[in-house]
């Protein structure tokens, strides 16, 4: 059964749009006035491109064990293959960079739904375990480096902040996973009837938004879940530390994981897609902590957000054309939702 996906184009999400782009564009003129440009240019220039080959070839380790996650999440009641997880995961990352909003992340499910027959809905489910996987590892990096390194006051109070609504969503979807049943009956009595969302069945979303929490009672399948992303979080660091020494820093794995914490939490703000002046933005800031000035660390931002995410963006271009041209998927698979 397919199911056409809300509409997200409302006031509301037009308005997040704006909110958005209008951050990115003042983290890019704050960073123009205050950065001297020519110095990052200069910085730019005199880069070691080794370090950043090796660093493109962990790319793809990265996106296997993402990869490998994202299949044992799906597990017991749903399966996918290895290359349609990696084909959808590649996607999702091109329209995360080319779309505002990280709708990316519907996109690969609606991918993943199409190849595999995975309800849209279970595989929405199991991103969601994903990034509650990903934001307790940061925190737990966060709070590891807070033991060794004298944190400002910016970052203790974004990674307080950060954990508040860590835990509150964590309660909250595991309070509903463990209700399921109750919630989803009471959602087919009272909401499923209402004319606008007839048509959507809101309890059967619901149904499978929860059910994705199945894998976790598994303890070979919640090892490779912890497995996976203790590896790619790992990998992760390497690649800015790689990028470090392209740049030819003289700082230590510590400044690397601050960054990365730094950025990925950080990407959570409303900004253009890719996080365009976001990450650039939090990278200078995270990287003065370490007394890197504001052009090479600049630098070090363009070259890592030019790389990752031109990397990933080129990957998910050409899945997406294979996958059109094979007849994997068609243009309108990309926003189906599937029951």
């Amino acid at each position: 059964m397919i199911l056409t996906a809300p509409n997200a184009q409302s006031s509301r999400s037009y308005s997040s749009t704006l909110v958005g782009v209008g951050i990115s564009i003042g983290c890019i003129w704050v960073l123009a006035r205050t950065v001297d440009v020519d110095q990052t240019i200069n910085a730019l220039r005199g880069v070691d491109p080794y370090p950043l080959g090796v660093s493109v070839a962990l790319t793809a380790i990265t996106v296997a064990c993402r990869a490998l996650r994202w299949q044992a999440l799906l597990r017991p009641e749903s399966r996918s293959g290895f290359w349609s997880a990696v084909e959808a995961t590649l996607i999702g990352y091109l329209f995360i960079a080319v779309l505002p909003g990280r709708v990316g992340e519907i996109t690969r499910a609606a991918v993943l739904g199409r190849t595999e027959n995975v309800p849209t809905g279970r595989a929405v489910g199991t991103i969601v375990i994903e990034k509650l996987f990903d934001i307790a590892a940061l925190l737990l990096m966060l709070g590891t480096l807070s033991l060794i390194v004298p944190l400002p006051v910016w970052a203790r109070t974004a990674g307080i902040s950060v954990t508040a609504v860590f835990a509150v969503l964590v309660v909250g979807f595991v309070g509903a996973a463990s209700v399921r049943q109750r919630l989803v009956a009471w959602a087919e009595a009272r909401i499923d009837p209402l004319p606008v969302l007839r048509r959507v069945r809101p309890s059967r979303i619901a149904d499978e938004l929860l059910r994705a929490a199945s894998s976790l009672s598994s303890g070979k399948l919640l090892a490779v879940q912890v497995s996976a992303s203790t590896v790619l979080w790992l990998l992760a660091i390497c690649q800015v530390y790689l990028g470090t020494l392209a740049f030819h820093l003289e700082t230590g794995w510590d400044a690397a994981t601050f960054v990365l914490v730094a950025t990925n939490l950080g990407m959570t703000i409303p900004s253009a897609p890719a996080s365009l002046g976001v990450y650039h933005g939090i990278t200078v800031l995270a990287l003065d902590v370490f007394n890197v000035s504001a052009p090479i660390a600049l630098g070090l931002a363009v070259g890592l957000h030019a790389l990752g995410f031109g990397t990933l963006s080129l990957a998910g271009a050409l899945c997406l054309v294979r996958g059109l041209l094979l007849g994997r998927f068609a243009i309108v698979d990309l926003w189906k939702w599937r029951a």
